[in-house]
């Protein structure tokens, strides 16, 4: 293969990764960057693993530990709450991530753009029939 064309194709890879976002200010390959991390814990409904807000380029996700299990419930929706939770009374404000995925497993969720996760840093697996906060893991930095 001539020099030329080795210099294109690599020049034409190098454009596709960049155009993907996959690369960072000095050319390096951007890995995703836990900002904050929490371990999950029972409230109503038995509940472990590990929760995580992870940097991933651009984009933020609340990612759920490949050993998190929780007992199953009825439209269960994950939630990021502002402030601390003791009981279901203090689910005011939180901005839904969507419904649970699963019952067990590695999970992600993004986390909507202007999210300050530093305000709302306690995730709440929240059972929707019965008004009921099944879990919680609060976050604190990395």
């Amino acid at each position: 293969m001539s020099f030329s064309r080795v210099v294109h194709r690599s020049l034409l890879a190098t454009a596709v990764v960049v155009a993907a976002g996959a690369v960072g200010p000095a050319g390096a390959m951007a890995r995703p960057v836990e900002q904050y991390h929490g371990k999950v814990v029972t409230l109503a409904h038995e509940a472990s693993g590990r929760a995580a807000v992870v940097r991933d380029g651009r984009r933020r996700l609340l990612t759920l530990s490949r050993s998190f299990r929780i007992d199953p419930g009825p439209r269960v929706r994950v939630y990021l709450v502002a402030g601390r939770v003791r009981g279901d009374g203090d689910v005011k404000r939180f901005v839904d991530l969507g419904r649970l995925k699963g019952s067990r497993g590695s999970q992600q969720y993004r986390i909507p753009a202007g999210t300050n996760v530093a305000r709302y840093r306690t995730v709440v697996f929240w059972c929707v029939p019965f008004s009921q906060a099944m879990a919680k893991a609060e976050l604190r930095r990395s």
